[in-house]
């Protein structure tokens, strides 16, 4: 029981972390000039080392979470597991991410990085979903997902003599995982981005960027390093634990259709998720003991969780002033062409005006939250007012988009630039992924005293 709890804790510290590190080090938002000036400025043992410590930060980061239930459910499925078996398939996992990282930096090289759009695509994402629904009632036990007769008896022929073919689809699982559920942009990726771009030098930029994901996954390395440490080896319990990550799989899912769906349906469906998840949990089993009582635990406080959540979501508001309760919105000026961004640029400068350019897309969660975090704000509306500011829509997969992002160097979302009176970019203003409040706050002062 002992031993339980502090696998979950593993997983649980993962998650705290992320306050700790997004927070108190900043790196997430620092300028990407910065990061391609010290790849220019050191030699590759310096700069390569430094991009590993960055993977390591950004593993305790939203965009590599994720990725700790998906690779524990991998490791959950299997029949039987000892410590290094589970060692090499998070390795396998692992490197699956690295040399997507790699490959989707060279690629962005040669072809103006339209990978992580295309594989964010409303089409793309459901089909995903849909994967990892399977995935959770096959857990559930409901099915089982199997391949066509004569594949399996090839396979398990093959199985006799090697274990490869757990190891490929691991490492399978890893790429997908990557493209779709790690679709952050943030200061280091976008540094490297902007090297390849200017430099011409796609190898090396992959080699970084491996060198990155290889640091992202460490931690996740490690979780699977104290699995069989950690866990009891036999028992009952495997199959609630199965239960468990099943739930977290349907969570997974839930998560990636929130970039496609209205926010009432996916409120509805989180809601959904965690009453039945809790009940299920809560509900007597054949097994007893210590381990039962530790699940009904957690079904319980899933439950009250899900009944809180889904009383604050779905309850009739009391709306004591109709002021209070509107929403508000940022000035921005919304454009989808080029020409619309050249005329607004033009117009700033006989208006003798600083331009604040906002690059976000639709499917985009780290806008998404700009939205309804920070360009919300009182603080950052007034600020915006000394700018002329212009929110551009990069989420189609256009010839018109493709020209937008090569003009102005966009190789993600949110992507913020600033330009001054005269209509020259503030190159040290640039901003990329997520900006929380306080240094959006800072970056509009910046820009509005730069005229």
């Amino acid at each position: 029981m002992k031993n339980l709890a502090r696998f979950f804790g593993v997983l649980g510290l993962m998650l705290m972390s992320h306050a700790v590190w997004s927070f108190s080090l900043g790196f997430d938002n620092a300028n990407p000039d910065m990061i391609m000036n010290f790849i220019q400025q050191n030699n590759a043992f310096v700069y390569l080392g430094a991009f590993f410590v960055f993977g390591i930060l950004l593993a305790f980061t939203p965009c590599v979470l994720p990725m700790v239930p998906i690779l524990s459910g991998i490791i959950v499925g299997q029949d039987s597991l000892s410590t290094p078996k589970a060692i090499k398939l998070s390795l396998s996992y692992v490197l699956g991410m690295a040399l997507t990282y790699a490959a989707a930096g060279m690629l962005a090289g040669f072809m103006g990085s339209t990978v992580q759009t295309l594989m964010q695509r409303p089409t793309v994402i459901v089909s995903f979903s849909l994967v990892f629904l399977l995935m959770a009632l096959s857990m559930f036990g409901l099915f089982e997902l199997r391949l066509p007769t004569q594949m399996s008896a090839r396979l398990n022929h093959f199985s006799q003599r090697s274990n490869k073919h757990n190891f490929f689809s691991t490492g399978l699982m890893g790429v997908i995982s990557t493209l779709i559920v790690s679709p952050c942009v943030t200061a280091p990726l976008i540094g490297v981005l902007t090297y390849i771009g200017q430099s011409g030098q796609a190898l090396n930029g992959g080699l970084i960027l491996f060198i990155m994901a290889l640091g992202m996954g460490a931690p996740l390395i490690l979780v699977a390093a104290g699995y069989g440490s950690l866990l009891p080896k036999t028992g009952a319990w495997m199959i609630r634990i199965k239960q468990l990550f099943g739930i977290v799989m349907l969570a997974i899912a839930i998560w990636m259709l929130g970039r496609v769906l209205p926010a009432s349906i996916t409120q509805l469906l989180w809601g959904a998720l965690l009453l039945t998840s809790g009940i299920a949990l809560i509900m007597p089993r054949s097994a007893k003991g210590k381990s039962a009582r530790f699940f009904q635990i957690i079904g319980m406080v899933i439950l009250i969780f899900g009944s809180i959540f889904s009383y604050n979501t779905f309850s009739p508001r009391i709306q004591s002033n109709p002021a209070t309760a509107s929403k508000t919105h940022a000035p921005f000026l919304e454009v989808n062409t080029l020409q619309a961004i050249t005329q607004e640029l033009a117009r700033a400068r006989k208006e003798n005006r600083p331009v604040f350019l906002e690059f976000s897309a639709s499917w985009c969660s780290d806008c998404q939250d700009m939205d309804t975090k920070v360009f919300n704000q009182p603080e950052i509306i007034d600020a915006m007012k000394n700018l002329v500011n212009v929110k551009v829509n990069i989420s189609e997969n256009s010839q018109e988009v493709a020209n937008i992002k090569k003009k102005f160097g966009i190789y993600g979302t949110p992507t913020m630039l600033f330009f001054d009176t005269h209509g020259q970019q503030l190159d040290q203003l640039t901003s990329a992924g997520f900006v929380n409040k306080t240094a959006m706050l800072a970056l509009l002062k910046q820009a509005s005293l730069l005229t």
